[in-house]
């Protein structure tokens, strides 16, 4: 028989780990759902600490609880994700950055499995995260965008430097022939 007040305190601590979850969802960018099932606790732990030097948490959660807080976060285009073992992997900084990193990881440990995802409420199947590993970095992507933008004023100020340099080089003209003549 199961003592009076164990149930209670079960709930609880379900209720705790769920807004665990909730909150971790909320303060992150991107989840990435995975399997680490067959992994030896060393290679775990060495993937946690990848992942948190990329600014990233790896969670083992329960499949119930998880499903409950993706619900609670509006996040139901991952709920079909939580069967069977399940690993949760926060992203705090740059998505791409950690699909590299468990993309590589798939690699590296042939009983990791990438289930999905979510990047900014957008569902990401096991390809999708392998396509977003491949997207340069960040910070790449921000330069070459500004290099986009910059080119047309550049441009623009070629061809106005252009016409001012002409404009010179007919007033040097005419000064050089008032004074020959």
């Amino acid at each position: 028989m199961i003592p009076k007040g164990a149930k209670t305190r079960n709930l609880e601590e379900k209720k705790r780990k769920v807004s665990e979850i909730i909150s971790a969802v909320n303060s992150s960018n991107a989840q990435f759902i995975v399997n680490v099932i067959g992994m030896t606790a060393e290679d775990v732990t060495n993937l946690r600490k990848l992942l948190k030097s990329k600014n990233a948490k790896l969670q083992v959660v329960k499949n119930t609880l998880a499903r409950i807080a993706a619900e609670e976060c509006d996040l139901r285009v991952v709920e079909d994700l939580f069967v069977g073992p399940t690993a949760v992997i926060y992203s705090y900084g740059d998505p791409v950055e950690i699909a590299k990193v468990i993309t590589k990881a798939t690699k590296d440990y042939p009983k990791f499995q990438i289930k999905g995802g979510c990047v900014n409420g957008k569902a990401l199947t096991p390809k999708d995260v392998e396509v977003l590993s491949k997207l340069p970095p960040r910070e790449v992507l921000l330069a070459k965008l500004l290099a986009t933008m910059k080119a047309p004023l550049y441009g623009f100020v070629g061809v106005l430097a252009g016409n001012i340099k002409q404009l010179i080089y007919v007033l040097n003209a005419i000064k050089d022939r008032k004074q020959e003549g």
